[in-house]
């Protein structure tokens, strides 16, 4: 009876020395891919579709006893760190038909394998074996999963963070990060923030949060110098650049302490009544050199353009604009031909009114209303084509 219990007590050190020793030749080398043929927990793994993940690769049989004393550890290695982003799985030559029952009465709640070759790519002899690859696909670390595994685990994840993200919010958040980096190359520092700002827990993700860090560096370098040109349009007195300035700094850094200064000072100067009202004048200035441009638009329109010149030097007779626009609108009264082009773009205008008004009444059955319109364009507009028209429409006009 005893020679029989050193026998089994041997059996296991020989299992778990060999699987500290064995295999020990893949260190810093990519890791050979996996397979087996069913998997429990989860749908079919591989290594490759496993990147920017670090990943735990155990190998196992039921039979093993050593493998047996290991799965309590596993277990809560897993549940402590796959939320971190580290993929558990182990794998066995056993098929499904032989591990599937006794998984589930030990608690293997982590992805198992059944039915794997993957033991021999990786030069297992003794077991149970594990191994750990990092987010690039190197393997790191291997040997007996209780002694060492979750030392080696927790090093792993300091120096190469596992990606929390999908590939799909990876790849879309690349893709809105790509287009920040355009911006910001073209100095459409607003277009920037609202990018990043549509990146959901860059966190998530070691890669895509170094990339948003840099992007959010180069926004708070030009905030800062707009800081600086504010302070310099202040020192002008040009209160409306210099408030500019400080809006678009703090809306290039939400949230942080360089917006609460540029909040801070635009707050300081908005007190100062001096200020404001300077800043009012200056908009009204602005906004009077906006209309004069859109009236300078209808140039080709006399009638639209003299409107537009009368109403901009009527509401800003004391702005620069206002004041040309009065200048420009007394130049065109004194053009006759300018005038006679008016009046006629006038005439023409009343004209189509008066036979449109008179073609509905018309077309209604109504042609004791039309015929007052008909008489006004042949009275007002007599010896031109709307006055032959509208003679015309009057003589078909049944009389009562």
């Amino acid at each position: 009876m005893k020679t029989l219990m050193w026998v089994v007590v041997a059996a296991a050190v020989l299992s778990w020395t060999a699987g500290r020793v064995m295999g020990q030749g893949l260190v810093g080398k990519p890791a050979p891919e996996i397979s087996a043929k069913d998997w429990l927990n989860s749908p079919p793994l591989a290594l490759s579709v496993l990147r920017e993940k670090i990943v735990v690769v155990e190998f196992w049989a039921t039979w093993c006893g050593p493998c047996r004393a290991s799965i309590p550890h596993l277990v809560e290695m897993y549940k402590k760190y796959a939320p971190q982003g580290v993929v558990f799985m182990s794998l066995t030559k056993e098929s499904k038909g032989t591990v599937e029952s006794f998984a589930r009465q030990n608690g293997m709640i982590y992805p198992v394998g059944c039915g794997s070759p993957s033991s021999n790519a990786y030069g297992v002899t003794g077991i149970p074996h594990a191994v750990i690859v990092d987010t690039k696909g190197v393997v790191t670390w291997e040997g007996h999963p209780m002694s060492g595994l979750e030392e080696a685990l927790e090093k792993q994840l300091k120096e190469t963070p596992p990606s929390l993200a999908s590939p799909k919010e990876k790849a879309e958040a690349m893709a809105l990060l790509d287009k920040a980096d355009k911006a910001m190359a073209q100095n459409r520092y607003a277009e920037a923030v609202d990018l990043v700002a549509k990146i959901q827990q860059p966190e998530k993700d070691p890669e895509v949060q170094a990339r948003v860090a840099v992007v959010q560096k180069a926004l708070a370098t030009v905030a800062e110098q707009r800081l600086a040109d504010a302070e310099e349009a202040i020192e002008a007195k040009d209160y409306s650049k210099a408030v500019a300035l400080l809006t678009e700094a703090a809306l290039l850094v939400p949230g942080t302490d360089l917006a609460g200064k540029a909040q801070s000072r635009q707050k300081e100067l908005m007190a100062d009544d001096g200020v404001r009202a300077a800043i009012e004048q200056n908009q009204r200035r602005s906004k009077a050199a906006d209309l004069l441009a859109e009236a300078e638009k209808r140039k080709d329109a006399p009638a639209a353009y003299l409107k537009a010149l009368d109403d901009l030097a009527a509401k800003y007779p004391d702005m620069p604009a206002g004041q040309a626009a009065a200048q420009k609108a007394e130049a065109m009264r004194a053009d006759p031909a300018v005038m006679k082009q008016i009046q006629s773009e006038a005439a023409d205008k009343q004209c189509k009114s008066l036979l449109s008004m008179a073609r509905n009444y018309l077309k209604a059955g109504m042609p004791e209303k039309a015929k007052p319109y008909l008489e006004e364009v042949i009275e007002k507009f007599p010896n031109t084509a709307y006055a032959e028209e509208a003679q015309k429409l009057l003589t078909q006009t049944p009389t009562k």
